[in-house]
Formats: C-alpha cells, sequence, structure tokens
C-alpha cells in the first residue's frame, strides 16, 4: 500500500500511471478523466482466452501487431488510458511504447469478468468508440464472442460466435 500513499495532489496521468505499474506488477492500472482504476490480476480462465486469442491471430499473420493487455490511450489528453485485454494494432508498434494512440489500433478485445462486467460491457465500448477504434470485441464468460464495428461514434453489432468456432476459423481482414 506504500504506492497509494505517494500519489500525487492532482488528478493523475499516464506518466503517474506507468510509475505506478513499475512499482506494483501485480495490478493493472487505467486511468479515467485522471482517477485511478485499480484490477487485480485475471482468473486463469481470462488468462488462458487472451493466449488463446493471441496464438490463433498470430498464427494467422499478425506478428508484431498483435499484444496481450497493453495501454491505449481513449482520449486526445494524459488523462485517460484504458488497459484493453487484447489489441490488434494497425502496423508495427515500436518496442518502448507504453501508451498506444488509438489511430494506432485497429481491434480492442474485452474478456468479461467477475467484477469488471459493467465497465468491459458498458463504459469501455464507449470509450474506445469514442476515441476511433475501427473493432471490438467483447468475450462473454459463456465464452460467446460479440463482435461489434464502428458505426460514427458508436459500436454496432455485427456478429457472435463460440470462442471455439471463432479460433477454428479464419482470422478477420484487420488491415
Amino acid at each position: 500500500m506504500t504506492v497509494a500513499s505517494n500519489l500525487p495532489d492532482r488528478p493523475l496521468t499516464l506518466d503517474d500511471v506507468t510509475r505506478l505499474a513499475e512499482a506494483d506488477s501485480n495490478h493493472r492500472f487505467e486511468l479515467s478523466e485522471g482517477n485511478l482504476v485499480v484490477m487485480p490480476p485475471g482468473t486463469w480462465r481470462h488468462q488462458e482466452i487472451g493466449l488463446l486469442m493471441s496464438a490463433w491471430l498470430l498464427s494467422h499473420g499478425y506478428r508484431g501487431r498483435v499484444n496481450v493487455a497493453p495501454g491505449v490511450r481513449t482520449a486526445a489528453d494524459d488523462l485517460n488510458g484504458r488497459i484493453p485485454d487484447l489489441v490488434v494494432t494497425k502496423g508495427p508498434v515500436p518496442d518502448e511504447t507504453v501508451w498506444l494512440d488509438p489511430a494506432s489500433v485497429a481491434l480492442a478485445v474485452e474478456i468479461v469478468s467477475k467484477g469488471s462486467e459493467r465497465m468491459d460491457r458498458w463504459l469501455k465500448p464507449v470509450e474506445y468508440a469514442e476515441a476511433g477504434i475501427p473493432l471490438f470485441w467483447r468475450v462473454e464468460p459463456d465464452d460467446i464472442v460479440v463482435q461489434f464495428r464502428l458505426d460514427g461514434t458508436r459500436y454496432a453489432e455485427y456478429g457472435s460466435m463460440p470462442l471455439e468456432a471463432l479460433l477454428e476459423g479464419a482470422a478477420p481482414d484487420l488491415g
């Protein structure tokens, strides 16, 4: 808890969150309007789904563009950033990048877990859409993958399928 006692007396920035994450590897940190959101590590199943989806995307030609739990800026300021469970970028990303520009993200994926339901189903999709991320997928606890594409400044559902069916099929063209 010593990390929390050293927080600045102002809204936090993405640089502050980066420093917190470097000091505490037991949690994931996100930022919403300068307010810190702290999450424990995902469950075994949560992590396994991310790994399976990553391996599937990597095996379909997205090497260098897939990453698990990267930072993504969700506004033009330094007060907002989320950590999707998985992203595919539109191209290669410099190794030293901590917070991706949302314009570089082709797909953001959230895996819904107990305690993150509202955030993953309602809040994060709104932020990702407003940031202009073209595709958003949500993996529900019953392993159904719900797929959305950007329609203006909000997402419209375009499909859903069991995770196993997704992983047995061809990967989408993500540009």
